[in-house]
């Protein structure tokens, strides 16, 4: 099993003098992650759909090895409009065309329950995104049925596996997999921030708890239920999702059955 670590997002000032060198520019910021990393997930078209030319910028920042998750429109996931998929999907299409699309993630709000209009609603943005690989992030509980994976499968969509507090409206924390891919966001276990708005995201994994995560994936991949994982963490308050990331490499090197990708050489630009 192949299993790509990284973090959501990359650009945050915050970093600068504790995961990046104090002296890195926002202009510096991707390069010298894609020397750390293999792969990020792009959280800033969730507020604007990319241009052809901004993910065209991106691709030519990044070695030819690494890959970029493009997370779809809120007007999509939120606002229930296609208003903004075309553009969307066109700039997929250039990261696709270069070999660096790893996939798209819609992440669907907590009030977002499971009805049927709402499963139509997820089928129907995952065609409008077709040939792309779609993985559907669900934050509330009633969408933890016993036969969700299967349904995912038939949609062709992958499901997202979440690392949250036990809150009583939340979809589970855990391992899930669909279409024999796991695709995880950690993005805390602390229960009394998680309605706090940015304080949700600051928090910084324990060893135990990354442990746990990295014997999942162990046992997915000798068990052979999965053919690869992309991993993001998005406890991005501070530099602590950069630190969770290195250590769970650390913790997944050497284990049987598992490949971690490592950075793609830096001179490929």
């Amino acid at each position: 099993m192949i299993v790509r670590i990284g973090t959501s997002g990359y650009a945050y000032p915050e970093w600068v003098g504790g995961f990046y060198p104090r002296s890195t520019t926002q202009h510096d910021m991707l390069p010298y992650y894609a020397s750390r990393f293999a792969c990020v997930e792009i959280n800033s078209s969730f507020y604007r759909a990319p241009t052809r030319e901004q993910v065209a910028k991106m691709s030519r920042r990044s070695p030819a090895a690494f890959g970029f998750v493009l997370k779809v429109p809120k007007t999509a996931s939120h606002e229930r409009s296609t208003a903004d998929l075309a553009q969307f999907k066109d700039a997929a299409d250039v990261l696709a065309a270069n070999g660096k699309l790893l996939g798209l993630i819609l992440q669907e709000p907590e009030a977002f329950h499971n009805t049927a209009a709402n499963r139509e609603w997820v089928v129907r943005v995952c065609d409008a995104l077709r040939p792309h690989r779609v993985a559907v992030e669900f934050r509330h509980r009633s969408w933890n049925a016993p036969n969700l994976s299967d349904w995912m499968a038939h949609i062709r969509a992958d499901l997202v596996s979440v690392g949250v507090p036990n809150v009583p409206d939340l979809f589970p924390n855990g391992l899930r997999v669909a279409n024999r891919r796991v695709y995880a966001r950690l993005h805390s276990q602390n229960a009394d921030n998680w309605y706090g708005g940015k304080l949700r995201y600051d928090y910084d994994y324990k060893p135990e708890e990354l442990g746990a995560w990295a014997n999942g994936l162990k046992e997915l991949a000798a068990t052979d239920r999965a053919d690869e994982a992309l991993i993001f963490f998005n406890n991005c308050v501070g530099a602590q999702a950069a630190e969770n990331a290195e250590k769970m490499v650390a913790q997944l090197l050497g284990a049987p059955k598992v490949r971690v990708a490592e950075p793609p050489p830096t001179g490929l630009f």
